[in-house]
Parts: C-alpha cells; structure tokens; sequence
C-alpha cells in the first residue's frame, strides 16, 4: 500500500513539473510610507504574506508528500522527500522538486524575504558530506535560475534530515 501511495505521489509530482503555466503571487500590498519604514509593520506583513503563501502552495501540492508549514516565527518551511529531490549520488534537481522550486520562486520573486536551503545527503547520518553541500547548491542555483536574487538565497551548514528543506523567512537566519 506504501508503494502505491507514493507511486501516486509520484505521478502528481510529475504531472505538477509538466505544468507550464504558474500561477502568480498576489501583488503586494501597498503600505504607507511610515508603516514601511516600521520593523513590527514590516514584519507582521511579511508573516502575513507568508500565512498566505503557505495556504496556496499547499493547495497546489494537497495529496502530495511535500509539507509545508508555519513556524512560531512566523517563518515558511517547506519539505520535499529526498525520493522526489535527487536521484543517489547525485545533485541535479529532479522535476519532482523543480515543481516545488518554481512555484516557491513565483511567489517570493516580490517579497523581501529570504530562503535558506538544507539538503540531505543519501545517508542522513553523513553530516557534513559533500553530497549534500552539492545539492544545497544545486537548489540554491535552481532558485537563482528562476529570477531570486543570490544574496536571498543562502546554503549555510544547517541540521541534515532526510528531507530537502526550505525556511522562508524574514529574519537574519534560522
């Protein structure tokens, strides 16, 4: 039943990475000049925006293995099995990811936010293998490639799990 159930996942994935039309973010909303230049204003908006991507993106992949949540701080995460992410031994994103890369990207190409990226590497208990640091940078570059500016988008030395992990996010880091 397990192999059924991601099989279906699977084929969902891949028809997601096929798609050729993403759907767009919702504009920004405008804020007034002080309200900008206030950190709490500027912060509550960005969680906001974040709530509200959280809910589109986990409509667009619902039945899927790919989670996203809330965090406390009013960050995103996103997790994508590694299964669905690289194939072994190597670092080249698979479409599976790719989806979830492209419609991550469409939304934050207007928010100022930033993304940090974990990546494992085949064996969860290798910590600090250059495989995962190839395939941080791999999605790192992926992103890139879709239109965030680099400086958003960081690789530092993050908790390895089996789990290819995104954190969107206004603050300085996790």
């Amino acid at each position: 039943m397990r192999f059924i159930t991601l099989l279906a996942a699977t084929a969902v994935l891949a028809s997601l990475a096929g798609c050729h039309t993403l759907p767009t973010s919702p504009a920004p909303v405008a804020t007034a000049p002080a309200a900008a230049a206030n950190p709490a204003t500027r912060a509550a908006q960005v969680h906001a925006d974040l709530a509200a991507e959280k809910q589109r993106l986990s409509d667009l992949f619902r039945g899927t293995p790919v989670v996203f949540a809330l965090a406390a701080d009013g960050s995103l995460r996103a997790e994508v099995p590694l299964a669905f992410s690289f194939d072994p031994g190597r670092s080249g994103v698979k479409p599976p990811l790719a989806a979830v890369l492209d419609r991550v990207a469409a939304g934050q190409l207007r928010e100022p936010t930033k993304i940090w990226i974990a990546a494992p590497p085949d064996d969860a208990a290798a910590k600090g293998s250059p495989l995962a640091t190839e395939r941080a940078n791999s999605v790192r570059a992926y992103l890139i490639a879709k239109g965030l500016d680099g400086a958003r988008v960081m690789t530092p030395a993050l908790h390895v799990t089996a789990l290819v992990r995104l954190l969107i996010t206004d603050a300085a880091g996790p």
